[in-house]
């Protein structure tokens, strides 16, 4: 029996005023992807952040956080090894890159951590990943920088640095939210579609109930307490009132 590729268990974030999570068990299997809803300051991007490894210095956790089954709970990003780090796609992905590299720099770095340049081997898995993520000419896209980029290419340049990172857990916080619908489906059909593909594990920080009823999982948090988790299906039949006000946008 394999062990998840993440595993949260009897985790608690309490900031100095308020607990902001409390007792959170959850378990996310390679090919998965887990949505998380709730009204807003409830904790959502606060538990990606737990996860990621850059919670606030004001935040005390307690309980555990495994990725491929090692503890890094309680150890910030830069101490954990490149494997434990998650990639995380942020809101807002103009200000996620550097607006003074190019593509190309920024994804050699991804890869290399030393070089902005890419080796011809190197070129050759970038270019076939950006054509992956649809973009017509990836050659032309290496040259560019961020201010260059539509919002929906610099979203998926930023998940292209995700892929790059050899990680097995990505982070997508309200990734979509500055998009039109049109392109925010497409980014997001993007983001699933890789996880699942690659044997991922994906975590959806999101508002948007057509997004989350995609996903293999939906976590709903409210008060910072876990109210429903289960499939999407499931959580709909949920009798807390998040829950019952989700089901009625669904008819």
């Amino acid at each position: 029996m394999t062990s998840s590729l993440l595993s949260i268990r009897n985790l608690t974030l309490n900031s100095p005023t308020r607990t902001i999570v409390q007792s959170l068990n959850v378990t996310l299997d390679a090919g998965e992807v887990m949505a998380v809803m709730g009204p807003s300051g409830t904790g959502k991007s606060m538990l990606s952040r737990a996860i990621a490894g850059f919670l606030p210095n004001e935040i005390q956790m307690e309980g555990s956080i495994r990725l491929s089954d090692v503890e890094v709970g309680h150890l910030p990003l830069l101490l954990r090894k490149p494997q434990q780090r998650p990639g995380v796609i942020f809101q807002d992905a103009l200000q996620a890159l550097n607006p003074l590299a190019s593509v190309e720099a920024q994804l050699a770095l991804t890869l290399t951590s030393s070089r902005t340049k890419l080796k011809r081997s190197e070129q050759q898995q970038v270019l076939d990943l950006l054509q992956q993520l649809g973009f017509d000419n990836p050659q032309q896209t290496l040259k560019k920088y961020p201010s260059q980029l539509s919002g929906g290419q610099r979203q998926r340049i930023c998940i292209a640095i995700a892929l790059l990172n050899s990680t097995h857990l990505i982070i997508a916080d309200e990734p979509t939210s500055a998009l039109d619908p049109i392109t925010e489906q497409e980014i997001l059909k993007l983001f699933r579609g890789n996880v699942r593909q690659r044997n991922l594990a994906g975590v959806l920080i999101t508002h948007d109930l057509s997004s989350a009823m995609q996903c293999d999982k939906l976590l709903v948090i409210s008060d910072g307490q876990m109210v429903a988790l289960g499939t999407p299906e499931e959580v709909m039949q949920n009798e807390h009132a998040f829950c019952q006000t989700m089901k009625q946008l669904m008819n």
